[in-house]
């Protein structure tokens, strides 16, 4: 049996009090301590959020940002201005100081060879960082735009970031030639951050639509997976499939649980199953085909995880039918269809434009 996977969204706004977002830009997860790390730009803090939410101060005294942080073994490394910093994870102490010539340091990543990758905004330029000798390089220069997020693919030996500006396009830089290829033009606008979960998919962040946006592994079939934003900065997903969105624009971080869910939709009660159109209209019919008669539902759900309609309550057991998708009375945006026939359980994407 053929198991499918999907993305089951629940969205979650943090604001502490023990300590507080000031600036929030890019958010780290450090797995060893079960604890999110956040940048507070303004207040010159690394803070750490624990498992129960509390918000506490990792590193201070920074002086400059911090921007994008990044976890290399038991180092926190972070954007300052001209410099990289890196803190031990389990002391907080400050062991790594480079200053590489940058203007402004925004992006960082790293690769499984002991390199660190970090862009240079205001410069536009990637610089590689090798840690354990402490020495740098310029692997990119004279960008066209201003490049912000960055995020290393091993698979294709790459760093693949995104830029600022009007119709932002996502680019690639080789990390053995340096040549840089543009893999996505866009109409974004002002992409700030890129992050991957652990299927491969791609997800970025965008002041222009206030949104994050997920693409698969070739950069296809976008989906809008968080909206409502307030300019959405340098985004990280953990292993727990949790997407962290620090909101710069109105000092808070968004979490966003990406719950992968078992889809046992082929050899299944489930034969068949289309919902067409989609982008749905007045029009719109969910088709569906099982193996025997089962009862159904099909509802459907918001990115809170809400079911904010009904389409099929359940009532009698059914072997075929159609479904009519009514979502006349909900706003744009991106939805969930979930059908249910007996245990088996299909969620398809659902769009609705106005």
């Amino acid at each position: 049996m053929r198991k499918i996977t999907f993305l089951f969204i629940v969205l979650q706004s943090a604001m502490l009090f023990s300590q507080s977002y000031n600036g929030p830009e890019s958010a780290e997860y450090d797995a060893a301590n079960s604890r999110w790390l956040i940048s507070n730009t303004t207040s010159h803090e690394v803070l750490a959020r624990n498992s129960s939410g509390v918000l506490s101060v990792f590193a201070s005294g920074l002086v400059s940002g911090p921007y994008g942080i990044e976890i290399v073994g038991d180092t926190v490394y972070c954007c300052c201005g001209a410099s990289v910093k890196g803190y031990s994870l389990s002391t907080g102490a400050n062991v790594f100081n480079l200053n590489v010539g940058a203007t402004f340091l925004n992006g960082l990543t790293h690769d499984n060879s002991g390199n660190l990758y970090a862009t240079d905004f205001s410069g536009k330029k990637i610089i590689k960082i090798v840690i354990a000798s402490s020495t740098f390089s310029t692997i990119a220069t004279g960008l066209v735009q201003s490049p912000n997020g960055i995020v290393f693919d091993q698979a294709n030996n790459r760093c693949v970031f995104v830029n600022w500006g009007a119709n932002a396009p996502i680019k690639a830089i080789d990390v053995t030639t340096n040549a840089v290829t543009t893999v996505l033009a866009t109409t974004l606008t002002n992409i700030d951050g890129i992050a991957r979960d652990a299927a491969g998919n791609y997800y970025v962040a965008t002041w222009g639509s206030q949104s994050v946006i997920r693409y698969d592994s070739t950069f296809a079939n976008p989906v809008t997976v968080a909206t409502g934003l307030s300019n959405p900065a340098d985004i990280f997903v953990n292993a727990n499939n949790v997407l962290a969105i620090p909101n710069a624009g109105n000092n808070t971080v968004t979490f966003v649980n990406l719950v992968l869910g078992v889809d046992t939709f082929e050899g299944s009660s489930i034969k068949s199953l289309v919902l067409s159109p989609n982008p749905v209209n007045a029009q719109s019919v969910l088709r569906f085909e099982l193996q025997q008669t089962e009862i159904v539902t099909a509802e459907i759900i918001n990115i809170e995880g809400k079911v904010v309609q009904i389409l099929k309550a359940g009532e009698d057991p059914l072997q075929h039918g159609e479904i009519n998708v009514n979502a006349g009375n909900l706003n744009a945006g991106v939805y969930y269809l979930q059908f249910k026939a007996g245990a088996a359980v299909k969620t398809i994407p659902l769009l609705i434009n106005r």
